[in-house]
């Protein structure tokens, strides 16, 4: 899974993320919710994502990130860690992280 590349201060377009395994086969979301942690690689800093996460297509692991203000607040190279929790199955929670850059607005 790779993530698109954003602009500093830019929440549109949101991102629609495919969330697959390392065989490319998509990871079923049904149940789960989802929430991310974004990481600056330079500085080590990591916040929560304030954006919102909706799941578009539970079964082909489809979702979207309609990105918050701190999610784009400065550009920078950053890792962005998902997270998928469900109840108690089929698993209780499963992650995923992804390069992520965020270019500087001109």
């Amino acid at each position: 899974m790779a993530l698109a590349d954003a602009i500093a201060g830019g929440k549109r377009p949101s991102q629609v993320i495919t969330w697959t395994d390392e065989d490319g086969t998509a990871f079923d979301l049904s149940g789960a919710t989802i929430t991310a942690r974004i990481r600056n690689v330079v500085t080590g800093v990591t916040t929560d994502a304030d954006g919102v996460l909706t799941i578009t297509s539970a079964v082909t692991g489809v979702f979207r990130w309609d990105y918050g203000t701190n999610d784009v607040l400065v550009a920078g190279l950053f890792e962005v860690q998902f997270t998928a929790a469900f109840g108690s199955t089929p698993t209780p929670a499963r992650t995923l992280s992804a390069p992520w850059l965020v270019h500087e607005a001109i």
